[in-house]
């Protein structure tokens, strides 16, 4: 396979999971064997001079996609809901369902151009994203998946006292939506159930934050800040994410309440949250505010961030950056470390810091 060949199969493989690569090695195995008893398969002649099963899996996807993009583009939107093998999409008033396909990586908020394809229609393009938030697969952390596209704000929804507050996944999140060119607002729901008791150490969790990000206090229950956040989100695209339970979808309810998103509680004995919202889908509401309700996730994963980088997403740390005494200091080990000293006289947070010691372990 040659160096421009090798790219393109890289690049369309790694829009694939892994049930469908498994399914595509199958049916490539299958083609070479039947190249190989010198039957005549199904496929062009192209794909039957191929020797190596790499070239084959290559012939399949190039052919795929040339019988789905025979013809003009008929129609053009944006993707509104995303399931496990189809999409809608917005054009104007209206809706089209299109088939995903394993050529094209598609999230919510990209904008498509499709067109008939058997008895439905086929993406044929996903036009240049200008913001993202992603995160590695699950299943395979060399594939990047995108939780949503051009959203000028990503609403981190984090709770108090059920579930507990967990601020580690608000500094990932920080780290992503930096990396992706889109806003973030902290939103604090479930602020109904502070007492006496509980109020002063949560919110001592948040004080790292503090001049940092926007940051809202509010309650799908009291709707404390719902309207300050309505707001603040008016005109704009925004996807609202966070750990599963934290009440992204009833905050959402109390948003919008004509959404009347299906809502769920927290489970017990461990204070998680239980899957209610499945699928991603893009709402749009009165005054051009357009909103993204997104799946919960029980942890969240960096992607493309590599250790010489990661300080940058700190930007705590760049006034005190320029003291170090090492140009490629890593902020850890190093001798007359600026940010360590800072970390030392109460300048930069502890927890911030540690943060970051924990991320950089697993890059």
């Amino acid at each position: 396979m040659q160096k421009e060949q090798q790219k393109i199969f890289n690049e369309r493989l790694s829009s694939l999971d892994t049930n469908e690569r498994k399914k595509l090695y199958k049916r490539a195995s299958m083609v070479r064997k039947l190249t190989q008893n010198k039957r005549k398969p199904q496929d062009d002649e192209t794909v039957r001079k191929s020797k190596s099963l790499d070239e084959i899996v290559l012939q399949l996807l190039l052919q795929e996609e040339s019988e789905a993009a025979t013809g003009p583009a008929t129609g053009h939107g944006t993707v509104v809901w995303l399931g496990p093998k189809t999409c809608q999409v917005r054009s104007g008033a209206s809706i089209t369902e299109c088939a995903l396909n394993r050529l094209h990586s598609v999230a919510i908020g990209d904008r498509v151009n499709f067109r008939p394809h058997g008895d439905t229609n086929a993406i044929l393009q996903v036009m240049p994203r200008t913001t993202v938030l992603s995160r590695p697969d699950v299943a395979n952390g060399n594939v990047e998946r995108v939780i949503a596209a051009n959203i000028d704000i990503v609403v981190v929804v984090v709770s108090v006292v059920a579930p507990p507050l967990h601020a580690r996944i608000i500094d990932r999140y920080m780290v992503a939506i930096q990396r992706g060119g889109a806003k973030m607002v902290l939103a604090v729901n479930k602020i109904d159930l502070f007492d006496e008791s509980n109020r002063t150490v949560e919110l001592e969790k948040l004080r790292p934050y503090d001049g940092m990000l926007t940051m809202i206090q509010c309650s799908s229950e009291s709707h404390d800040g719902i309207e300050e956040l309505r707001q603040l989100l008016k005109g704009q695209t925004c996807a609202f994410v966070g750990h599963s339970g934290v009440g992204k979808s009833s905050l959402i309810n109390a948003f919008e309440p004509k959404l009347a998103i299906l809502t769920g509680s927290v489970s017990e004995g461990y204070g998680r949250g239980t899957h209610t919202t499945t699928s991603s889908t893009l709402h749009e509401l009165s005054g051009g505010t357009r909103l993204i309700d997104t799946p919960g996730v029980r942890s969240f994963g960096l992607w493309d961030i590599d250790a010489a980088g990661l300080a940058w997403y700190f930007p705590e740390f760049e006034e005190f950056r320029q003291t170090c005494k090492f140009r490629d200091c890593s902020h850890t080990h190093e001798p007359q470390c600026g940010v360590k000293d800072a970390v030392m006289r109460g300048h930069v947070s502890q927890a911030r810091y540690d943060t970051y010691l924990r991320i950089l372990t697993f890059l």
